[in-house]
């Protein structure tokens, strides 16, 4: 088996002596691990970063084999980030997210389409919105669309005709920046964003599967709890 591919690194760990196994979010392929030979090297190891884009080329004796990628580095991500705190939790947040809640190998190109674009344009000062929207197409991606169209989800309108998400006897304020992306937004609103792509998650993935919530993510939320 052999295919080629673009991806973003989300996680690396130690394998052998000399290699690690990688895994990476796809354009083709979703989720998915292969062994780096080397990848301890001073030179690999320099740009074997989270977040960072890579052509990958995996080869394997099976489909069904753990195989191993040959790579070359597209784009230094990370590198461009090191004093900028907020964007590395946005980037290490996203990893986590990805390597918790998708499923290996299977077709996540819508996702890895918005995940390409989000980390495009991360230097913006919109960041936070658009990293907002991206767990918005994470939540779709692993099938939980969150739009008041869908009537697995119960959505109405009050008084004020502001969208209402009730879940659990739980209300939500649903910010009108998610379901219009170029919707104007205040903190508050960006806040209650967050708040309630984390209730999805931990609700209906990490709790009913004694996953641990990403610490990271909780931190980028409790920032700007204290700004709002």
């Amino acid at each position: 088996m052999n295919w080629k591919d673009i991806g973003y690194l989300l996680k690396i760990s130690n394998y052998s002596e000399n290699s690690s196994i990688a895994t990476f979010v796809t354009c083709e392929h979703g989720l998915h691990k292969g062994v780096i030979y080397g990848a301890t090297s001073k030179k690999k190891k320099n740009y074997l970063q989270i977040g960072n884009k890579f052509s990958l080329n995996w080869k394997s004796k099976s489909e069904d084999a753990l195989g191993y990628y040959d790579l070359e580095l597209k784009n230094a991500v990370t590198a461009k980030f090191f004093d900028e705190p907020i964007k590395l939790s946005f980037i290490q947040s996203l990893s986590e997210l990805c390597c918790k809640t998708l499923a290996e190998r299977y077709d996540y190109s819508e996702l890895f389409d918005y995940t390409d674009f989000f980390i495009n344009n991360i230097s913006k000062a919109n960041a936070l919105k658009l990293y907002i929207l991206w767990e918005r197409e994470l939540l779709t991606a692993i099938g939980f669309e969150l739009n008041p169209d869908n009537k697995n989800f119960n959505f109405y309108k009050n008084n004020l005709s502001q969208w209402i998400l009730e879940i659990d006897k739980r209300k939500f304020l649903y910010p009108n920046f998610l379901i219009d992306s170029n919707s104007v937004c205040e903190d508050t609103d960006l806040y209650e964003g967050l708040v309630i792509n984390k209730f999805i998650l931990k609700r209906f993935v990490f709790e009913p599967n004694k996953i641990r919530f990403p610490e990271v993510r909780e931190r980028i939320e409790k920032k700007l709890n204290e700004k709002k």
